[in-house]
């Protein structure tokens, strides 16, 4: 169903499509017998007569069009149907206009569209047999009257209403229709030009790209995806706009008016509703995320994966992965956002992973200009890891941290767009090498903390797309009750929250509020162990946000805590003890050798019951990730973008101190 002047044709003006093939009339038997003599068709003198015969020389002298291989009938092949003769354009239908204006529903032209395809059919018939032209055309004109003046007074108060090419075609992001039509996209898959299945909505995505922001090229996009679907596809997705209006297919052979060469096509406008609902499912931010996450996991996977080859090789690939993804974050950065300053520091320690005694990590770093080009008075930092493990068990690192990276390239390039209130400074950091303990993140800290510039406000944000319109949020309060409390790896200082830390994140939370956003209750919101632990550490201002919803939230927190009651088990058990007895040479009394086994029994139960839960629950975010289950399709880009919507809108409305040395206390409310 192109939006041209053809299309046009076929969708509006209740077109024939020859399908072949009609079971033979008796006017064909007639025909058959007399040859090439066909009874003429006889007007009698009168002026109902002269009327009759008028709107039939109008009707015959429609222009013809060639049949285009438009969209097909919902409930046909799903493809055009080949071969097919010319169109005859009969009664104008309602609802035809010389430009393409999409409609916000099918029912607008109903009633015009019911009335002409009966004068329509009426004309059919005593084209196709001039014995039953007289009673036919009686019909048809009356209609066609009622259809005129129908038509004519409904375009006189104004006809359909147009869908403003700014404003969504749903009233509001919440509406039950986009929602149900973006799980069906997620669901219903669509064969692409390279032969290969994919979902629906990552086609979609890919035209909302190509057109930027051109409804009318979205449309003419979604025309060819909706005929390369299923009959049985599109009758689903013209259903959630029409619940009620069934999806029949062509009437068969036999109902067809005598010697038709095809059934009238549908104009309801419930196609033509569906395109039009389709090209306004996303905005342009959801579809730059979703670019954004595809090239970060296409830079991921291109290198293979899985455990074939030495434990050198599997660890060499996992180490190219990485570099691929950090060599693509600077394209991304440096086309859609600003220079990107490559922060060197030296690793140690890592020879057991591959990754040889003092090779150089990378952090990168970008700084948007303030308005003016003045000082900043305040700098907030945006933070997000660029790394991933689980390669070789087939993670694509989509989820964790690929959408942290998408909504944070998204936040900088609304940011470069329209710049961060006066006296405001943006900046974006990558992490490198946070998978092994948030090592790019404390190299950051040390440096900023070495110049005495570090950041005023940090937010780290890893793992969005998910949840819907829930997060989880770990300030520094969260780590004054962990076990890791000066232990290694992390030696966790517990420092008291900053005052610019409370009252940033108070504001943060009440933006997220008004768009909708919930955060999980206090007693289920898990601790996010991410790069926000070393700013939090180092009593930097900062808090770690990820999307999730309610249940995402319990369910993580009780894994955790599985998690930290088999670690806290086995901190327990002599290990070395243990070993020695086991190999024979340290012999133990019975009350130590009791002792000994009820805590490697205790342990051991915390450990199977840790593993109970997380084969109970595989797609919990904290199994989910660093598996074969983190794969691209898992990330939801409407969610993801609108999160990094929702940020973005909170960090404008930070309120300061008329020092700026903190987030100045909210209003108290009522």
């Amino acid at each position: 169903m192109p939006i041209d002047d053809v299309s046009r044709a076929r969708i509006v003006s209740g077109k024939f499509l020859n399908a072949g093939g009609a079971p033979p009339s008796r006017a064909t038997r007639q025909r058959a017998a007399w040859g090439a003599r066909v009874a003429p068709l006889r007007l009698l003198d009168g002026p109902a007569n002269l009327f009759v015969g008028t709107l039939l020389a109008t009707t015959l002298a429609a222009p013809r069009a060639p049949r285009p291989g438009g969209l097909p009938v919902a409930g046909s092949s799903g493809t055009g149907v080949p071969g097919g003769g010319p169109a005859v354009a009969l009664l104008p239908a309602a609802g035809a206009h010389s430009e393409y204006r999409p409609l916000t529903t099918g029912h607008r032209t109903a009633p015009c569209t019911a009335l002409t395809g009966i004068a329509n059919s009426a004309a059919a018939a005593c084209i196709a047999s001039p014995r039953l032209c007289g009673t036919a055309l009686g019909v048809g004109a009356a209609t066609a009257i009622a259809a005129t003046m129908y038509c004519a007074a409904r375009d006189a108060l104004g006809g359909p209403v147009p869908v403003d090419p700014g404003r969504p075609a749903f009233p509001d992001a919440a509406s039950q229709e986009r929602q149900a039509l973006r799980e069906a996209a997620q669901q219903i898959s669509v064969v692409d030009a390279k032969g290969e299945e994919e979902p629906l909505e990552a086609a979609l995505l890919r035209i909302y790209r190509d057109c930027d922001g051109n409804r009318t090229c979205r449309a003419e996009g979604i025309n060819p995806l909706l005929e390369r679907l299923p009959a049985s596809d599109v009758a689903r997705l013209v259903r959630i706009l029409v619940p009620a209006a069934p999806v029949s297919p062509r009437p068969a052979q036999g109902t067809w008016p005598p010697m038709a060469d095809a059934a009238a096509f549908d104009a309801s406008g419930d196609l033509l509703a569906l395109v039009d609902a389709l090209s306004n499912l996303y905005s342009p931010e959801q579809a730059a995320f979703q670019y954004y996450l595809e090239r970060i996991v296409a830079s991921t996977v291109s290198g293979g994966g899985g455990r074939e080859g030495s434990p050198a090789e599997i660890q060499q690939r996992w180490i190219d992965a990485n570099l691929r993804r950090q060599e693509t974050m600077v394209e991304l950065l440096e086309r859609d956002v600003g220079p990107v300053a490559r922060l060197p520091y030296t690793l140690s320690g890592l020879a057991h992973l591959g990754i040889a005694e003092g090779t150089t990590g990378i952090n990168l770093h970008v700084t948007l200009p303030p308005v003016g080009g003045q000082p900043p008075v305040h700098r907030v930092l945006l933070v997000a890891h660029g790394d991933m493990i689980g390669r070789s068990l087939g993670s694509e690192g989509a989820l964790d941290n690929g959408s942290g990276l998408a909504t944070l390239l998204l936040m900088g390039t609304r940011f470069r767009d329209n710049p961060a209130p006066d006296g405001t400074q943006i900046e974006l950091l990558v992490t490198s090498y946070e998978e092994l303990g948030f090592i790019g993140a404390r190299a950051y800290v040390n440096q900023c903390l070495d110049r005495q510039d570090c950041p005023a406000f940090v937010i780290n944000i890893d793992m969005t797309g998910r949840g819907g319109h829930g997060y989880a949020m770990s300030g520094t309060d969260a780590l004054a009750g962990s076990l890791h409390l000066g232990q290694p790896t992390l030696y966790l200082q517990a420092p008291p929250v900053t005052p610019i830390e409370q009252h940033a994140r108070q504001q943060l939370e009440r933006r997220l509020a008004a768009h909708g956003f919930t955060p999980a209750p206090a007693q289920d919101t898990p601790w996010l162990t991410s790069d926000n632990i070393p700013f939090q550490n180092a009593s930097i201002p900062c808090v770690g946000i990820s999307q999730m919803s309610a249940d995402d939230a319990r369910l993580w927190k009780q894994v955790e805590d599985a998690r930290k009651a088999w670690n806290l088990r086995d901190a327990q058990v002599d290990w070395t003890l243990w070993q020695a007895q086991r190999n024979g040479t340290v012999e133990l009394s019975p009350d130590k050798a009791r002792a000994l086994k009820e805590t490697y029994r205790a342990a051991s139960d915390a450990y199977h019951a840790y593993r109970q839960l997380r084969d109970a629950h595989p797609n919990a975010l904290p199994v989910m990730i660093h598996s074969q289950r983190d794969r691209l399709h898992r990330v939801n880009p409407a969610m993801g973008a609108a999160l990094a919507e929702a940020l973005e809108d909170g960090i404008r409305n930070l309120q300061w101190d008329a020092q700026g040395s903190r987030a100045a206390p909210l209003p108290p409310t009522h």
